[in-house]
Formats: C-alpha cells, structure tokens, sequence
C-alpha cells in the first residue's frame, strides 16, 4: 500500500504566508486603533494589541519599538488613508485654490469627527501627562500644515493670491481655522455632523482666501 504524501507548509511551523505578512501591519494597527479608541493610551498595553490582533507580543514588537510608535504608525495610516481620497484633489499646480482647500479641508473635518475621533480626544485628553501623544500630535498638524504651505506657495507664485506674504504662516492660520472646531468638538464629544462640516468649511475657506486676494480666478 503507497504512502500518502504528507501536507508540506509553505510559511513552515510559526510563519506565517505572504498573504498574511503582508496584512499584518493593517491587523496590529486596526486592534491598537480599536483599543486606543475604546479605553485610553494610558490604558491600552502592546500585550492588550497584541492578543487583539492575534499575534505575539515578539511580533508586535518587531515592527514597532514601543506604545508610542504604534500610536504614530496608527496616525500616520489615518493621514495616508485621507491624502489617498479619490474626492481630494492632490496637485496644487492643477486645481483652484478654492477646489482644493475645501475638498482637502471636508475630507480633514470628516476624518476628524469620524474615523479618527478617539485620537483626537485622547491627545487633547493625555498629551500633558504623555509627551509622546504631544510630539504624535504635533507632528501631524506639521503634516497638515506642509500641505497646505507648499499649495500656497504654489498659488503665489502663479499670481493667484496677491495679498499672501507668507505661506508658512498663513498654512498655519488656514489649517486652524478649517479645524479647530472639529477637534474642539470631537474632543468634548459632540463632533460636527457631516452637513455642519461641508457647510462650515466652504465659509472658512472663502474667508481665507478673500484675506489672501484670491478673486475665484479658476485655472484654464
């Protein structure tokens, strides 16, 4: 009687496949945001993401040094995730200015009242006691404003806001203005509905943008 052959493992004992290495960045971030969202930072442990997502804590901490690391990584996918937008124009170059900022900025506002609630509140919560969620925090209005600094930049150079002396600065106004209240509100937990934020966005953006002499001059 032949013998049968026996079943060969791809990935060998305790490995797991391509499929599976490839999604396990998306599965450790989607148990750290889930637990951040529902507890705190302060309470979630690298042992509690861990088990979330089904992994050991040696695999957790191979990709990620510490809690704080994870955390960036869990912003940095948010931010990725909204710049990535089908709806939000990418190249300042190609879009008016008005087009731009608001799409960017109701994309932002949303994302901000929806999916990265729990961030939001944690970091204006727990930054003083934790430096890490201050310097996560930080860096990622750095982001926003970088975005919208070189988008100016842009503008000015092509003539189309001729009251705008300096874009660094004016990136920084324009970026609290567009979301200063959504975090405010989200952070006392009553974040604007979607039909406050595309009425209140357009609003922001249009007072702006008269303040920096943009005439709704759109590109040919």
């Amino acid at each position: 009687m032949a013998k049968k052959t026996p079943k060969v493992s791809r990935g060998g004992p305790g490995r797991l496949s391509v499929e599976e290495a490839a999604r396990l960045p998306d599965r450790l971030m989607d148990a750290a945001q889930a637990l951040f969202n529902e507890h705190t930072f302060a309470e979630t442990t690298m042992e509690q993401v861990a088990r979330r997502a089904g992994a050991s804590t040696k695999t957790l901490y191979a990709r990620y040094g510490d809690k704080a690391e994870l955390l960036q990584a869990v912003v940095n996918r948010l931010i990725e995730r909204a710049l990535a937008a089908a709806d939000a124009p990418s190249d300042p170059s190609r879009t008016d200015p008005r087009t731009f900022i608001i799409a960017r900025g109701i994309k932002m506002a949303k994302g901000i009242a929806n999916e990265g609630a729990g961030l939001v509140t944690i970091a204006l919560s727990e930054a003083r006691r934790f430096p890490a969620l201050a310097k996560v925090y930080n860096s990622t209005l750095d982001r926003g404003r970088g975005l919208f600094g070189a988008a100016l930049a842009q503008w000015r150079s092509d003539g189309l806001l001729p009251e705008l002396q300096n874009p660094e600065m004016a990136a920084m106004l324009l970026l609290s203005m567009l979301s200063d209240m959504g975090r405010i509100r989200t952070a006392m937990g009553e974040p604007m509905s979607e039909a406050e934020i595309e009425a209140y966005v357009p609003y922001a953006a249009d007072m702006f943008l008269r303040g920096c002499g943009y005439r709704d001059g759109r590109r040919p």
